[in-house]
This record gives structure tokens, sequence and C-alpha cells, in this order.
């Protein structure tokens, strides 16, 4: 299958080049397939069908971007970065991906234009950090799906939805090193 090929040499990118930048840390440069690439894929149970498009904030290395971008070709991603050295390593991980679908942004979230009807956030911020960066880049009606930490609790469920963000789990951790998928949108009450 293609798409696991395509997984797999963005893993050897990690491997190599990211680890290598400090982007990745040199203990997990054996454990890119699973704490980076699958997590990285978790997101899929979380997003909607049919295509659309997404944007994923901070994207550093492409987590998640690049993942779920091979994974859904019907996804028009946008990954959006500040970091020069990190946009240079995103444009050529793209291009020897050959991800037609997939867009580098060289800019901070906050001055993004694009509206999306989907945005992820993986080690980005915490929880209100995350929406308030995400929250400015989604259509009305969007979502954000938000990587939690293991510390996620239902006290920041409680913040967010004093400040009017409605917030569920979207999937569990499956690890002792994850944490949540949370969906963060507006509230509608």
């Amino acid at each position: 299958m293609a798409q696991i090929a395509h997984l797999e040499a963005f893993t050897r990118l990690l491997r190599t080049r990211a680890v290598e930048a400090g982007w990745i840390g040199s203990n997990d440069r054996h454990r890119v397939w699973e704490r980076h690439v699958l997590d990285s894929l978790r997101a899929l149970a979380c997003l909607p069908p049919g295509p659309t498009d997404a944007a994923d904030i901070g994207s550093g290395a492409g987590l998640p971007g690049i993942p779920v971008a091979i994974a859904r070709p019907d996804l028009r991603i946008y990954l959006i970065e500040p970091k020069l050295r990190k946009v240079a390593f995103l444009e050529f991980a793209v291009e020897q991906l050959e991800l037609a679908n997939v867009t580098v942004l060289p800019q901070a979230a906050r001055s993004v234009t694009r509206q999306v009807k989907v945005a992820t956030a993986r080690a980005l911020a915490g929880p209100a950090e995350a929406w308030a960066i995400g929250g400015t880049l989604l259509e009305p009606e969007g979502q954000l799906i938000y990587f939690a930490g293991r510390s996620w609790s239902e006290r920041d469920a409680q913040a967010l939805r004093a400040v009017g963000v409605s917030c569920a789990i979207c999937s569990r951790p499956r690890f002792a090193w994850h944490g949540p998928l949370v969906i963060m949108g507006r509230s509608t009450a």
C-alpha cells in the first residue's frame, strides 16, 4: 500500500533529519514510528468525513499534519510553522513524499488569514492557549483537535467551557505517554 510506504519514508526522514536537528529527542530515534507517527494518526478518528481544508498549527517536524495528509489524501492540509529551519524541513518532506494535498505556510498561526473546518494542535501549548491560537483559524463551526497531555483533567474542560469553548474527548489514551485527543469548538449555547 502506497500510504504505508509514504509513512515509512516520512519516519526515516524524522529519524535522520528531525532527530539531528533536535526536534525529536535522540531517545525517540528508535520509537519514532510508535511515539510520533502512530500517535499522529490517532487524529483520524476525530476528523470529519469527506474532503475539507485542515491546518496543523505549529507543525514543527510535520506532526501530526504529514501523517494525516498521507492517510487522508482527500484533505487539503496547511502546515503552519513560523521557524524557518522547520519550514525548510517541511518543504523538503512534502517534496520528497510528493504530497500534492499539503501546503506549507511559513508564518505564525496568529497571522494566518485563511480559515479551515478543522485544525490540529500537538505539542503546541496548554489547552486555553492552543484554543486562543487555533480558534482564530477556524470557520464558525470549525473544530480544533487538541493532543492533550497526560495531565488533562476535568478542570481543563471546565476552564474552557467558562470561556465559551465546548470540548469533548474524541480518543482516549492508548499508551502511557498519551493524553486524550480533545475536540474543541465554539459553544453554541
